[in-house]
Formats: structure tokens, C-alpha cells, sequence
């Protein structure tokens, strides 16, 4: 029997993802600001194989995409889009098109807002909700620290669900910063003249 083990929390992760659910939606990572998220998506792989009729695209063999700051490794990575994606309709970029990205095998993403690792990653761009699965999927931002066997991060509100199966449990490791540190910037940043 499964033994499954579930966290559900709305954490404070302002500092985690970004909250800008249009910008982030419209991209393929979480940004830091709306203007990012209208860079172009950059797809470097050893092949690359699409099939219009189901709307795919599959790029496999060391696949690196980038965005702005942000990228994703993976063995494999498979993009579902709607209508013609090298024609999108007029107004309409290809980017645009795109509505669901899924990588596989070694996921490494690196983010100005965190670092993730699993086996498999699926991002619904409509939704902006990722979905990391793999054993020891992990998700870090600064010396916070999510494990478990899948992580669901809407990274619009700011949410996640974390659960675990097997043996294998789910933990959360997060720091806080001293409140004094805050207070004294804020002394600091009063008593200083121009």
C-alpha cells in the first residue's frame, strides 16, 4: 500500500514567485517584472521533432530553453500549443500559442526567484501552476528548502502542495530573517541625510 503523505499551505512567497499572474502566465518562467516575460523563448537541443496535427513539438538531447534570466534543462522537452505555431494567427505571437510545457528527465530550472529539480516538470500556461514530479523533487529559494515526490506550485498566488509516497516523506526546511535586521536597514535609511 502507498503510503502518501500531503501538505497543503498557502505560503508567503513573495519572495519566492512571482504574483504578476499575467506576466508570469504569458512566459515560461515566473519574472521579475511584466517587461521579461515578452522576451523571446530560446530552445537550443540536438533534435527537434514536430507533429501539427496533434500540436507538439518535442526537442530532445541536452535541451536548454531560456527566457531572459531564467532557464530549464532537461533531457527531453515537449511544447502543446494551439493553431499553427511557426504561423500564429495575426496578433497573435507563437509564444502565445503555447499552452502547456512538459520536460523530462534531469529538470533543472534556475530562476532569479528559485531553483527546482525533478524528474519531470509540466507547466499549464493558462493556469500558470507547475507540477514537479520525481523522487526528491526539490524546489529552493535562498535557504528555504520544498521536498517530495510531487510539488504543485501555482505561482500566481503563491501556493503549493507538496506530497510524498512510499517511504519517502515530505519536508519543508524554512529560515527566517532576524527581525532586527529589517529594523536596523530601516534606522539607517532614516537617519541618513542628503
Amino acid at each position: 500500500m502507498t503510503r502518501r503523505k500531503c501538505i497543503a499551505t498557502t505560503l508567503l512567497l513573495a519572495g519566492w514567485f512571482s504574483c504578476a499572474a499575467a506576466a508570469s502566465a504569458a512566459g515560461l518562467f515566473p519574472t521579475d517584472n511584466a517587461g521579461s516575460s515578452r522576451e523571446p523563448i530560446e530552445i537550443v537541443a540536438d533534435r527537434m521533432v514536430t507533429n501539427n496535427t496533434e500540436r507538439w513539438a518535442e526537442f530532445t538531447g541536452a535541451v536548454k530553453a531560456t527566457q531572459g534570466r531564467s532557464t530549464m534543462t532537461s533531457d527531453a522537452l515537449r511544447i502543446y500549443y494551439e493553431g499553427d505555431l511557426l504561423n500564429p494567427p495575426k496578433g497573435k505571437s507563437a509564444q502565445e500559442s503555447i499552452q502547456k510545457i512538459v520536460a523530462t528527465g534531469r529538470v533543472h530550472i534556475v530562476t532569479e526567484k528559485y531553483v527546482a529539480d525533478a524528474d519531470r516538470a509540466e507547466h499549464v500556461l493558462a493556469t500558470d501552476i507547475m507540477t514537479l514530479t520525481g523522487a526528491n523533487s526539490t524546489v529552493v529559494s535562498g535557504k528555504n528548502t520544498l521536498t517530495g515526490s510531487k510539488i504543485v506550485l501555482n505561482r500566481s498566488t503563491g501556493s503549493a502542495e507538496v506530497e510524498s509516497s512510499g517511504s519517502e516523506r515530505v519536508k519543508a526546511v524554512f529560515h527566517q530573517e532576524p527581525q532586527s535586521a529589517g529594523k536596523s536597514e530601516g534606522k539607517k535609511a532614516e537617519g541618513k541625510k542628503d
